[in-house]
C-alpha cells in the first residue's frame, strides 16, 4: 500500500505481463488518488532510447503543485546492450537510503528479465520486488475460479479444466473469455458445454493463416480474413487478442529459431503446444527481430488506445494489417 510519507523503489517483472500490468496500474491509480493531479513520468526504453541524464533530470526535479512524484521506467533491462551508468546507480543507492522522500520510482519489465545484469542485481537489493511468473496448474485454475467469483458466477471443475486447455495461460485472452462467459450465463453454473459453445481453442488455424499471409506480403488475403471475421460478428477485441497471442509466440520463438533449436525442444522449453511451436517457427523465419518487436509494440498501442477510446478498434486492426 502507498504511504504518503514513504519513498519507494518498486520493481515489477516477470513473464506474466497481464498481472504485472495490473499491479502497475493499481499503484499508479492509488498514487493519483492521493496526490492528484500530480502527473506520472513514463520512460519506456522499448519505445525510445532514452538518455539517462534526461531521465534523471525529470525524476529528480520537484513538482510545482506537489512534493510527491511518481516515475515509471519500463524495459530498461530489455535492451540488447547491458545498461550501466554510474550516475544513475549512485542516484538509486542514495535514494534507497532515505527514510522519507518525494519520489516513488517504479521499474517495470516485460517478458523474461536479464537476471545477470548489474542493474537487475542492484534493484533486487534496494527495491520492493515482485516477480510475476506465468501461472500453471492449480495456480492458474484458482485464478480462473477467482475471476468468475468477481462476477458472482459459478463454474464447475471440468469447465475450468477445459477453459484452461482451450486458452492456456494467456491471462489477457482468458480474461476476455471469462467476461464473455459471465455475460452469457448470468445464472447457474458454467459447464463444459458452455466452453465448447462460446470459447475458441487457442489453436485456431485462422490466426496462423492470417500471419502466414502477412509473412509472405499478401495483405489482401490477410485483410479479407479480418473483414470476414468482423462481418460474421466476431468481437474485434477477441481478434486483437488472437493477434497478440500469435505475435507474442513469434517473439518468444525467434531467438530460439536463430539458435537452430528444433521445434520439439522449443515447444518443451516454452511450454507451447507442438503444433503452435512448429507454425510459429516457420513464421518467425519470415520476420526480422526488429520487425517483430515493432509489430508487437504496435499491437500494444492499439490495445491501449482502443481501451481508452482514443481509436476505433476495427480501424486500428485494418491499419495494422495493411501496415505489416
Amino acid at each position: 500500500m502507498l504511504r504518503a510519507t514513504c519513498y519507494m523503489i518498486i520493481f515489477l517483472f516477470g513473464e506474466d505481463e497481464f498481472r504485472s500490468s495490473q499491479k502497475l496500474a493499481e499503484i499508479k491509480n492509488k498514487f493519483l488518488q492521493i496526490y492528484s493531479p500530480a502527473p506520472a513520468g513514463l520512460f519506456d526504453f522499448a519505445e525510445k532510447d532514452w538518455n539517462i541524464k534526461e531521465v534523471l533530470l525529470n525524476i529528480s526535479s520537484g513538482g510545482l503543485f506537489t512534493s510527491k512524484k511518481l516515475a515509471i521506467i519500463k524495459n530498461i533491462l530489455a535492451g540488447k546492450k547491458e545498461f550501466s551508468d554510474d550516475t544513475f546507480e549512485k542516484f538509486l543507492k542514495a535514494e534507497a537510503k532515505k527514510e522519507k522522500g518525494d519520489l516513488i520510482l517504479i521499474f517495470w519489465e516485460s517478458g523474461k528479465t536479464k537476471k545477470n545484469s548489474k542493474l537487475y542485481k542492484l534493484l533486487k537489493k534496494i527495491a520492493k520486488c515482485q516477480e510475476f511468473e506465468l501461472l500453471e496448474g492449480a495456480k492458474l485454475r484458482n485464478w480462473v475460479i477467482g475471476e468468475f467469483k468477481k462476477s458472482d458466477i459459478a463454474i464447475n471443475s471440468a469447465a475450468v479444466e477445459k477453459l484452461v486447455v482451450f486458452v492456456g495461460n494467456d491471462l489477457n485472452l482468458l480474461s476476455r473469455e471469462i467476461e464473455k462467459l459471465a455475460m452469457y450465463k448470468s445464472k447457474g453454473e458454467i459447464t463444459g458445454g458452455d466452453i465448447d459453445l462460446l470459447v475458441k481453442s487457442k489453436i485456431d488455424t485462422d490466426i496462423f493463416k492470417t500471419v502466414d499471409a502477412l509473412a509472405r506480403g499478401d495483405k489482401r488475403t490477410a485483410l479479407k480474413m479480418l473483414h470476414d471475421h468482423l462481418e460474421d460478428g466476431e468481437d474485434p477485441f477477441y481478434l486483437l487478442s488472437m493477434y497478440f497471442y500469435q505475435f507474442r509466440n513469434l517473439v518468444k520463438v525467434k531467438p530460439l529459431a536463430e539458435k537452430n533449436m528444433p521445434p520439439a525442444e522449443i515447444a518443451s522449453k516454452l511450454r507451447m503446444h507442438p503444433f503452435v511451436a512448429r507454425k510459429s517457427l516457420d513464421q518467425a523465419r519470415n520476420f526480422s527481430w526488429e520487425k517483430l518487436k515493432s509489430l508487437y509494440n504496435n499491437l500494444c498501442e492499439i490495445d491501449f488506445e482502443s481501451k481508452t477510446g482514443k481509436t476505433d478498434i476495427q480501424l486500428a486492426l485494418d491499419k495494422f494489417v495493411a501496415g505489416v
